[in-house]
């Protein structure tokens, strides 16, 4: 099973006026950010993430999510991005699912190699 290190999330234009208060899920599961709800993000903001998944080869996708303190939270978009076997850094931008919604946000991501290391290791 492949390997891939999330590296950092980029803010290029939130949700809300006031910044997005923005978690990543996956399969129905938040992965970041660990121990807190969410990372209020603003315009150009780039926030560090560090995780190490593991992930199956062809297509995957993480979820992009704004916490709401009063309603139902919203799910921005979706980062799609295939993996396979070949090590290197990568950038995915944001599919938008939400109507009428300006969010938009970069992934960068790297597939590691077979022992795990990034090809700068």
């Amino acid at each position: 099973m492949p390997k891939i290190r999330i590296k950092s999330v980029q803010c290029t234009t939130p949700d809300e006026i006031d910044k997005d208060e923005m978690y990543l899920k996956m399969d129905g599961h938040k992965i970041w950010p660990e121990g807190e709800r969410y990372h209020r993000v603003d315009t150009g903001d780039v926030e560090e993430v560090g995780l190490v998944l593991d992930v199956s080869e062809g297509w995957n996708e993480i979820e992009v999510w704004d916490y709401d303190y009063v309603s139902l939270n919203d799910k921005l978009g979706v980062f799609k991005f295939k993996v396979d076997d070949t090590p290197g850094k990568y950038s995915t931008s944001m599919t938008l699912l939400e109507r009428n919604s300006t969010a938009s946000y970069m992934l960068f991501w790297e597939i590691l190699d077979k022992d795990g290391k990034s090809v700068d290791d």
